[in-house]
C-alpha cells in the first residue's frame, strides 16, 4: 500500500513557524526514495512524519493504508516493531552490549532472541562486520558501528526502512559502502526505503528523488 501524504503541514512554536507547506506525495511499495535539499529545507522533519515518529500539524499521512494518528500507543508501538526499521546519522548502539547483542535488541523485546541469532550473525557477515559480533561499539570504527546499526534495523525484516543521514558521520569509503547496502537491500528484499541525505551523489542513487526547497517539493535541483 506504500506511503501517502496529503496536504501535509508541519509547524513549530508560537507564533507558529511553518516548516512543511502542504506537501502531497506518494511512495510505492518497494521503492527506494531519497529526500534531499539544503540544510533547513525540512528533510528530516518530513522523514519523521513519514516514519510515524511525529504527527503532522495538518493534513494526512497513511502508511500501509493506516493513519498513525488514529492508532493507540500500543498499536503504534507494535506497528513500528513489526514493519519499520530506522537508521540514523549516529548509530545509537548501546555501549554496554556487543555488536550481536545490539542487533538482537528488537527480537529480544519480542521474545525472539534465540530464533533470530543465526540470522543476526548472517546479517553481520553480509555487512562485512561478522568479526565485530562480540566486540563492543567502542572497539569498532565509525563505519563498522553504522553497519551493525543497519543489521539491527534489518533483523526483523521491516517492510519500511527509514534512514536519516546514515552516511553523515562517515568517510567516503564507508559512506559508499552504506549506500551500496541500501541499494542491495532495496533490490533483493523489495523493501521500501526512504533516505534523507544532503549529498547529491547519494540522493541520485535512489530510484527517485524528492527535492525540498523551504519546505516545499521542488523540481529545481539547483
Amino acid at each position: 500500500m506504500g506511503i501517502v501524504g496529503k496536504n501535509v503541514v508541519k509547524q513549530f512554536g508560537s507564533p507558529p513557524m511553518v516548516i512543511l507547506h502542504g506537501l502531497d506525495l506518494e511512495i510505492e511499495d518497494g521503492e527506494f526514495v531519497s529526500i534531499s535539499g539544503r540544510s533547513g529545507s525540512g528533510k528530516s522533519t518530513l522523514l519523521y512524519l513519514l516514519s510515524t515518529l511525529d504527527n503532522p500539524s495538518d493534513g494526512v499521512i497513511e502508511i500501509d493504508g493506516v493513519s498513525p494518528q488514529k492508532m493507540t500507543v500500543n498499536e503504534l508501538h507494535r506497528f513500528r516493531n513489526e514493519k519499520i526499521g530506522f537508521i540514523f546519522q549516529f548509530h545509537y548502539l548501546l555501549p554496554e552490549l556487543t555488536g550481536l547483542e545490539n542487533v538482537l535488541l528488537g527480537p529480544r523485546n519480542l521474545g525472539l532472541e534465540k530464533q533470530k541469532k543465526d540470522e543476526a550473525l548472517a546479517l553481520l557477515d553480509q555487512l562485512e562486520v561478522y568479526k565485530q559480533a562480540n566486540k563492543f561499539p567502542s572497539e569498532m570504527s565509525g563505519g563498522e558501528q553504522q553497519r551493525v546499526a543497519i543489521a539491527r534495523a534489518l533483523i526483523l525484516s521491516p517492510k519500511y526502512l527509514f534512514a536519516d543521514e546514515p552516511t553523515g558521520n562517515l568517510d567516503s569509503v564507508s559512506g559508499n559502502k552504506v549506500m551500496s547496502i541500501l541499494e542491495e537491500t532495496s533490490q533483493n528484499n523489495n523493501m521500501t526505503i526512504v533516505l534523507v541525505t544532503h549529498e547529491r551523489d547519494y540522493a541520485a542513487r535512489a530510484n527517485r528523488e524528492i527535492y525540498l526547497v523551504d519546505g516545499r517539493i521542488s523540481e529545481n535541483y539547483s
